[in-house]
């Protein structure tokens, strides 16, 4: 039985607003690493325009993008049904109280790279179990890339891989929208 689900912000609770690969070619970051590890790599002076960058990115875009089409109706559902909500993001966490803000949003429990080890790590996605007070096998993660998908393979939660209509991976169950997320879960008897 379905007692709690896991929200990414970027691309997942928002319209995907960041170009990733823009500000990774900005600041010389290679696809094997995560943007953060880039930047911890770097020497300090470089290491501190660049982290400046990603922040500055992150921060427009809590502040233009727009709520994901469903994402209302999703929250709604979930409320009714009495299943706890937590947000998990890799984002900074003034960029994710922006978020939060903007759209009134409520969580049961919000995470940020502040507060743990970045996916694909597993750190947030077990802080928000502990929180939320339910077992992986009772949670679900809803999240648009890799590092969502592996953060949850590595927790034994089951992802739902949300592609925006532009699916980079080969993994189900996958959805659309989020619209297509809540009759997944209406069906699955959630």
């Amino acid at each position: 039985m379905l007692k709690g689900v896991i929200l990414d912000m970027d691309g997942t609770v928002t319209v995907p607003y960041i170009d990733w690969k823009a500000l990774r070619e900005k600041i010389g970051a290679v696809p094997e690493r995560t943007i953060l590890e880039h930047i911890d790599s770097l020497p300090s002076e470089r290491s501190a325009w660049a982290n400046e960058e990603l922040r500055k990115t992150e921060r427009e875009a809590a502040e233009r993008a727009a709520p994901n089409e469903g994402l209302n109706e999703l929250v709604d559902y979930l409320r009714s049904k009495g299943i706890g909500i937590a947000l998990v993001t890799n984002n900074h966490k003034e960029a994710m109280q922006t978020v939060i803000r903007r759209f009134g949003l409520e969580f049961d429990v919000a995470l940020s790279r502040d507060d743990g080890e970045l996916k694909p790590s597993g750190d947030l996605i077990e802080k928000a179990l502990q929180a939320l007070g339910v077992q992986p096998e009772e949670a679900i993660k809803i999240g648009d890339s890799r590092y969502d998908v592996e953060a949850c393979r590595r927790t034994g939660v089951r992802c739902i891989y949300l592609t925006n209509g532009k699916p980079t991976l080969d993994h189900a169950p996958s959805a659309e929208g989020l619209g297509e997320v809540l009759q997944l879960l209406q069906t699955d008897g959630s």
